[in-house]
């Protein structure tokens, strides 16, 4: 894909073609309604239609879209399709609609009707996701206006110094991308949730720079300091029994067994992931386990394993286990409580054998002492213990 500095877009039509209904649609777009602009996003949804046409045809034409018989579009020009996209109901639901009457004429009131994503004008934060809409090509200040945008949504604080590197890094994932239309074009970022991962390997490959202090640690934008290397976790004191205390139960009890973690392990309950280099590269330094749970919905993936609707989705075992290890990390090191439990949210795609998209779930990580008081992390659902 072409970074997204070199794209030069053409100038923008301001001719009124042909609106037409889609191949889905069940009903007719009615007759002198004309198209004046028209943007669409990656996926082919409509982020921005701008009509013109007869006052009563748009009235008509707004009932067939709000009952679903009219859902997808095709923009005509000399006989040929211009232009594309469809809508979905719930998606209309969320649309701005401006109605201006133009000027009367002799077959009656010419009207605009203009529909346009909310994404337009307000970023979407909780996706990272967000439009720059433009006319004519990319400029050098559109490019600094879109770095901007990208900073504000995105999860994972950025430093000026590194905008051309990661413009780039996010035009070859494809989440920064240049969307031509008819009468406008559009700058369209969605961020992908492995970011914070895709920073961390830059910075560590030295692709981004960050100033250390004498001691290690690397100062971010948000004035956070970290310590990558250090483990600060101090195992808790355990509860000391009284050597006064007589009797009962405790006295005649005599423990010799428990379920260890060893145990755990060899019998499946557990899947360590210590010895897995994404675990070691995500910052952990100590012995980390995933329940079989966890395991299983959230990170095992084979596509000879998963039914035909998930075989296409680019899912991997190893990039799974990232995503779950980075945010744990990155939970670690932004928590302001104390305690030997944390819960961390990221957004996955469940190995359900039919979801297609990510989907927000919650873990639960617990910091304790292993079979010989060792240092180690269980990560599991916020129900289990």
């Amino acid at each position: 894909m072409t970074a997204i500095a070199n794209v030069g877009i053409a100038d923008p039509f301001f001719s009124v073609d042909t609106l037409l209904a889609g191949p889905t649609c069940a009903a007719q777009v009615p007759s002198g309604i004309y198209c004046v602009g028209a943007l669409t996003a990656p996926d082919g949804q409509f982020l921005y239609l701008s009509l013109v046409g007869r006052d009563t045809a748009f009235q008509e034409l707004r009932g067939l879209m709000t009952t679903g018989k009219l859902n997808s579009f095709l923009i005509g020009q000399d006989g040929g399709k211009l232009i594309s996209g469809w809508f979905s109901r719930e998606w209309l639901g969320q649309m701005e609609y401006h109605g201006a009457k133009l000027q009367t004429q002799l077959f009656g009131e010419v009207s605009q009707m203009i529909f346009y994503h909310p994404l337009l004008t307000t970023p979407d934060k909780a996706n990272q996701t967000a439009v720059l809409p433009f006319l004519g090509k990319m400029t050098e200040s559109l490019m600094q206006d879109a770095w901007q945008l990208v900073k504000h949504v995105c999860e994972v604080p950025l430093l000026d110094e590194w905008r051309d590197v990661v413009m780039q890094l996010l035009t070859r994932l494809e989440w920064l991308d240049t969307l031509t239309g008819f009468g406008c074009n559009a700058t369209y970022i969605k961020i992908g949730n492995n970011i914070g991962g895709l920073i961390s390997a830059n910075i560590r490959a030295g692709a981004l720079c960050v100033d250390a202090d004498s001691q290690g640690r690397y100062a971010f934008p948000d004035k956070l300091t970290i310590d990558l290397e250090a483990n600060r976790y101090q195992p808790p004191v355990p509860a000391q029994t009284p050597s006064d205390k007589k009797g009962g139960f405790e006295d005649d009890a005599d423990f010799i067994d428990c379920y260890s973690r060893a145990q755990a392990i060899a019998d499946g309950v557990l899947v360590d992931v210590s010895a897995h280099k994404e675990v070691r590269e995500a910052g952990f330094k100590v012995p980390v386990a995933l329940t079989a749970a966890v395991w299983d919905r959230f990170v095992e993936w084979d596509n000879d394993d998963v039914r035909k609707e998930q075989q296409s989705l680019g899912q991997s075992t190893a990039g799974r286990l990232w995503d779950v290890m980075y945010m744990a990390f990155y939970a670690i090191r932004h928590s302001r409580v104390g305690g030997d439990v944390l819960f961390y949210d990221l957004h996955v795609i469940e190995r359900d054998g039919f979801s297609t998209t990510p989907r927000g779930i919650r873990l639960k990580l617990h910091s304790g002492a292993g079979d010989h008081g060792e240092h180690v992390i269980t990560i599991m659902l916020p129900e289990e213990d």
